[in-house]
């Protein structure tokens, strides 16, 4: 079987797909991805064949211009309707790579085609070659109106190509824990979030013993091109209060405006979250799709800013299972709130509840039969 996968060209977004990826080519399948940008790179890094759908752009530094439009944008007045956002960084460059990726599935012929939500030239793919359109869901905020919204963006490109819209979705593959799923998709199946972060060396520091609590702080991948790391500054002053140690896995972002850190703050430029995770007590995050998958996985309680995108449904989602701590606003950005975070028993107790919940179910691996024998009678039936 040939299974092409789509995803945007942030490699942040692009990871979760990588170990269905795997899992394919463990079972003897032939995986090719198509993206575009430096996920190109994180591609190949990750062991996998790449295909460069929009050779020449910079998507990161595309969609952080768009950014800084959007906050730089005076809100509409009454009666006037306000200015889109540019279609590309909407779709996340499923415009931009869609010809291409058309051209490529044509010659290439691929049995199945699995794309993330914000990687919906996936499923314009799909359409126009006729072979089943799997998605594979990230996180907490998207569903199938999402979905459809992001397919309205590619309008264009679906008249371009002959089709009148979007293929069915074949399967809806749902990495969250069954007791948070917010989807309620017919053709929905679970799917272990298996945490991928690219590769890394362990630090000699990390798996020793620790005399005193460690919490990991992280903005993800994509929030520190916009926002930069003024967001966690908070915890860097609450760390002059608190007997822990804090880890800044911050992705090399420039610190200075940080000021002096304190003794017990280390920042690191990369280690592999879920490594990082293992060895830590806690989380602060930013709240992306990802980073908090990745937190649910490793059992530990979380403290999500749940900002901006998609990362107010992840935020929630934690809230409400009881394994994490929501900020209302900044006068909850306090020493205090990290010190719940790490003596509240409750919230550990239900950190450990999801992540043997998530454990429990079907890995990648387990799950690439059931794509086997849906690409097989979808052939058949044609």
């Amino acid at each position: 079987m040939r299974v092409l996968l789509v995803g945007p060209p942030f490699f942040g977004l692009l990871y979760p797909l990588v170990p269905l990826a795997h899992g394919l080519r463990a079972a003897g399948h032939e995986v090719l991805v198509a993206t575009c940008g430096a996920a190109v790179g994180h591609t190949e890094r990750a062991g996998l064949l790449a295909a460069d759908c929009a050779p020449g752009i910079d998507p990161d530094a595309l969609y952080a211009e768009m950014e800084r439009d959007r906050g730089n944008r005076r809100p509409p007045a009454p009666g006037e309707r306000g200015a889109p956002p540019k279609g590309g960084g909407f779709s996340f460059f499923s415009e931009e790579m869609a010809d291409r990726m058309v051209t490529l599935a044509e010659d290439w012929r691929p049995d199945l085609v699995v794309h993330t939500p914000l990687g919906v030239a996936g499923q314009l793919v799909a359409a126009r070659i006729r072979v089943p359109s799997v998605l594979h869901a990230v996180g907490f905020g998207h569903t199938s109106a999402h979905v459809g919204m992001m397919n309205n963006v590619l309008a264009p490109a679906y008249a371009r190509h002959g089709l009148d819209g979007p293929a069915p979705i074949a399967a809806w593959l749902d990495v969250t824990p069954p007791s948070m799923s917010v989807t309620a998709e017919p053709r929905r199946w679970f799917m272990r979030y298996v945490p991928y972060n690219g590769g890394g060396t362990l630090p000699e520091w990390l798996p020793g013993a620790r005399k005193r609590p460690r919490v990991t702080v992280t903005l993800g991948t994509v929030r520190p091109v916009i926002d930069g790391v003024s967001p966690v500054r908070w915890v860097v002053d609450a760390a002059r209060h608190t007997d822990a140690e804090f880890v800044l896995a911050l992705g090399g972002g420039d610190l200075s405006g940080l000021g002096e850190l304190p003794d017990n703050v280390r920042p690191v430029d990369w280690i592999p979250l879920g490594m990082l995770l293992a060895h830590s007590d806690a989380v602060v995050h930013h709240g992306g799709a990802g980073t908090t998958l990745t937190a649910l996985d490793s059992g530990l309680p979380q403290i999500v800013l749940g900002e901006g995108a998609d990362r107010p449904a992840n935020a929630a989602a934690v809230r409400e299972r009881g394994c994490g701590l929501v900020p209302g606003g900044p006068e909850d950005l306090t020493a205090g709130l990290v010190e719940r975070l790490l003596t509240d028993g409750a919230l550990r107790t239900a950190a450990r509840d999801v992540a043997r919940e998530m454990a429990a179910t079907p890995s990648p691996g387990e799950t690439v039969p059931r794509l086997l024998e849906l690409a097989r009678t979808h052939g058949e039936s044609r």
